[in-house]
């Protein structure tokens, strides 16, 4: 649990804004510190920048450290330098250099655990006319991965058009290329995207866009002693090629003055190839090359009403389609039972998906006093699968519906009325899996009121009854899998006041009420199961001066829970957790602050020993 999301005090302290960066100097160093449970953070960085006469810099730096606390404690980290520098030589021509580092560490031992990726590049930019830039750079890239090191050269220029008129026409479009010869590894990123914006008339508008981008990597695998035994390679080396095409479209009209309509429609086609040259000879389950496909289509149309006298609606209708499939290719001295076996695989994995949604919102003002909305949607998705191995095919139909009502009794005082239904059926389609076949229905009801006076007096009250019920369709089709429900009962309260000059305090109170049990739904008798009873208590006294902020307090937690002999309830556990919070803001000018904020943790179980748990986060910012 962060300490940050559990603070008391965050309403007040957070009238205290951070110092605004875009406001202070060239640059802005930071540093920060988080401590949750057996979990440290750090994290330093900075950055600068520099534009005065022909000269522009711009520097970034960052590190991050992560170490958890246990009986074998891992480390990881992560560090990534950037630097550019550019000097105008003409109006329209200028030098460019550029360097990037990204180091990254993990002793857990998983996938990639030591790496890091150093380029330096240098080149021109040059502005060919005011629409058109090109800026070509080469250099040389620093490449070590599994303790292997390769360097070699490299290259990446970018071309851009920006804001050609073509009639009513704004036209746009950029490419960027980049290869790295780091032998025997080769790298690659291509990538492109061309915009057209027309504008009709004061009414409508329309944005067609075509995107692409092409990706390899090659990256060594970890260690493996039969391959290097065989073939004295000692990390194989796999590719991951990637691809994306996109091609979208998106119009907007104004049929009449309160009356908007918006159409979307968007294609996309990406694919993933990875491979591997070396293998272990008489591999019983070899690597086999795969590629991915997959296709996406979606498009909506959506009518949005707004007559500016309080009357609002949205009507919408949605249409997804996604297709994947899965193949491998086989290779020379490989097995054919192997092959046949992991092609098998990667067919269950084929897919498709269909989904169409609508949804429905309106919303009214009735007179000054109250407004009134409403909100529907439904989604119907259905997922097949073509292999024969596999049982996964299903339906599933989602209802949400909401009425929300608010009045305003007076400038001081409001009170709202929340409800909302929302429905779930799934269904599989084959017979292995249709004991699985569930209906979902969740009633919530949530009325609150809020009262202030003046600024100093704010107290917000709120209730909310839930009841969630999964009634399977076959419940005598296995007698483990049954019915249940879960229902609950939330009341809360929270109260700032003034208490004068720069102090003010802080009261948060819940109470929330569970209960759950096997559920007959024809009958719709419930049997309970365990009930939950938790509470908690958060006071804080706070105090505002200038640009300082600070606030103590103390935090209660208990939960207790009971199950259940012959209907009557039996108390089975009881978790407690208390202790002080504290916060403090310094702001030591326009362009600083610091920031720390804790919470010393004692907890217990089932009365027996208690736990201290020291939370506490640091940050510093300061603005050049």
């Amino acid at each position: 649990m962060a300490v940050i999301l559990v603070m008391p005090g965050a309403a007040v302290l957070s009238q205290v804004q951070p110092a605004d960066s875009s406001a202070a100097g060239p640059g802005q160093i930071y540093l920060g510190f988080e401590r949750n449970v057996n979990t440290y953070l750090w994290d330093l960085g900075g950055n600068y920048r520099y534009d005065e006469g022909p000269w522009r810099m711009d520097a970034d730096e960052r590190f991050q450290r992560t170490l958890i606390r246990t009986d074998r404690s891992t480390i990881k980290d992560e560090q990534s330098f950037r630097f550019s520098a550019e000097r105008s030589l003409l109006s329209d021509l200028a030098l460019t250099a550029s360097f990037s580092s990204f180091i990254f560490s993990d002793n857990r031992a998983l996938g990639l655990t030591d790496l890091s990726a150093n380029k330096a590049l240098a080149g021109l930019r040059w502005q060919a006319s005011p629409q058109i830039e090109i800026a070509p750079a080469a250099g040389v890239s620093f490449d070590n991965q599994q303790g292997t090191y390769d360097r070699g050269f490299m290259y990446a220029g970018t071309a851009s058009l920006r804001d050609l008129l073509i009639g009513r026409t704004r036209a746009q479009a950029e490419l960027f290329s980049s290869a790295e010869y780091i032998d025997p590894r080769f790298q690659s990123e291509h990538r492109g995207s061309a915009d057209l914006y027309a504008i009709f008339d004061e009414s409508g508008s329309n944005h067609t866009q075509l995107m692409f981008r092409s990706v390899r990597r090659e990256f060594y695998l970890a260690y493996d002693s039969l391959l290097e035994s065989s073939t004295g390679i000692a990390h194989p080396i796999e590719s991951r090629d990637e691809r994306v095409l996109t091609l979208s479209n998106a119009l907007q009209y104004q049929v009449w003055r309160p009356l908007r309509f918006i159409a979307t429609v968007d294609l996309t086609q990406r694919s993933i190839e990875r491979a591997r040259e070396q293998r272990r000879p008489g591999d019983d389950n070899p690597f086999f090359d795969a590629d991915i496909s997959e296709f996406h289509l979606n498009g909506s149309a959506r009518l949005q009403y707004d007559n500016g006298k309080g009357t609002r609606g949205m009507l919408r209708m949605e249409l997804n389609e996604r297709d994947e499939q899965h193949t491998i290719s086989s290779f020379d001295g490989a097995s054919q039972v192997s092959y046949a076996r992991q092609q098998l695989l990667e067919e269950q994995k084929n897919n498709n998906i269909q989904q169409t949604q609508l949804a429905l919102q309106l919303s009214q003002a009735l007179g000054s006093m109250d407004t009134l909305s409403f909100s529907a949607s439904t989604v119907k998705m259905q997922y097949d699968t073509p292999s024969e191995e596999n049982h996964d095919d299903r339906d599933e139909l989602f209802v949400l519906a909401g009425v929300r009502w608010v009045h305003r009794f007076s400038p001081y005082f409001q009170a709202s009325v929340n409800g909302d239904l929302n429905l779930r059926h799934t269904v599989y389609i084959f017979a292995e899996r249709s004991a699985n076949n569930t209906w979902n229905r969740v009633i919530r009801l949530a009325p609150s009121t809020e009262l202030r006076l003046g600024r100093g007096f704010v107290s917000r009250n709120g209730a909310e009854v839930v009841a969630n019920y999964t009634v399977y369709d076959f419940e005598n089709a296995a007698l483990s899998q049954r019915s249940f429900s879960l229902r609950q009962l939330t009341l809360s309260d929270s109260t700032l006041v003034h208490l004068g000059s720069d102090f003010w305090t802080e009261v948060t109170m819940q109470l929330r009420l569970s209960e759950r049990g096997e559920l007959r739904w024809t009958a719709f008798t419930v049997r309970p199961l365990q009930y939950l009873d938790e509470r908690t208590l958060e006071l804080s006294l706070l105090r505002l001066k200038g640009l300082t902020s600070a606030a103590l307090g103390f935090r209660l937690f208990e939960q207790r829970r009971y199950g259940y002999a012959q209907s009557e309830k039996v108390r089975s556990g009881i978790l407690r957790s208390y202790g002080p919070t504290g916060s403090l803001r310094i702001r030591m000018s326009q362009q600083s602050d610091i920031i720390a904020e804790g919470w010393y943790q004692f907890t217990s179980e089932n009365e027996g020993d208690t736990r201290v748990t020291p939370n506490v986060a640091l940050r510093v910012v300061w603005n050049l």
